[in-house]
């Protein structure tokens, strides 16, 4: 049987593999989840940053899910931006020190170190206003950055800063970093920082003349 002339070989080919895509069946395509982990937790948790974006106690719930599950890039993004966010929120330095905690588990220091004296200065802002409230009459039951949290945020903040005084890059040479900061901690004095001599004993001559 002839071909019609207006039909060449090259006709026939794109025929083949249209008739191929059209009557072959579809490629089974396959999905898994982005999170791994508790994902009702961490969609429960950023649906609360969306509902209070100046809560800095659901940022840090999220961001810290966020981290638990593997997402430590999303986990600094997020609390670097919701930090922004959340400037007029006395609890601002929960997301701060939460980007500094996402920065320093992916073993960025000088960046750690940054949001980390953010966060203190935060925390500081934060008991000055309290302050000038209570000054004017006004009762605060529960501080938003109590003390012992800022005690808690300055050991942390003295860890890095000697690690970064010793400009150890944590990423090269991890222990030398923590060994660097666990020295600096070790310095803490309680006392006197100059000890006193001890006492002299009297002698028998001194002893002798007071009986007399």
């Amino acid at each position: 049987m002839a071909l019609p002339r207006f039909m060449s070989p090259v006709d026939i080919a794109v025929l083949a593999v249209v008739a191929v895509a059209l009557f072959l069946p579809a490629r089974e395509m396959y999905a898994q989840n982005a999170i791994k982990g508790d994902e009702f937790g961490v969609a429960l948790a950023e649906a609360r940053t969306m509902a209070s974006p100046g809560d800095g106690v659901a940022i840090e719930d999220f961001t810290r899910k966020l981290g638990e599950a593997g997402l430590k890039d999303w986990a600094v993004e997020s609390a670097v931006r919701m930090s922004d966010r959340a400037k007029d929120s006395p609890t601002r330095w929960r997301a701060l020190i939460a980007a500094s905690v996402g920065y320093i588990e992916k073993l960025d220091a000088k960046a750690a170190l940054d949001y980390a004296n953010r966060a203190l200065a935060a925390c500081e802002l934060t008991r000055e206003q309290e302050s000038a409230r209570v000054a004017k009459g006004e009762k605060i039951a529960v501080s938003a950055c109590p003390s012992w949290e800022e005690i808690r945020m300055r050991l942390y903040q003295q860890h890095l800063q000697a690690g970064v005084k010793a400009n150890i890059d944590p990423k090269v040479d991890p222990k030398g970093f923590r060994e660097a900061g666990e020295t600096a901690l070790r310095h803490i004095r309680i006392g006197p920082s100059v000890p006193t001599a001890p006492q002299q004993a009297p002698t028998q001559a001194g002893s002798a003349g007071s009986a007399q």
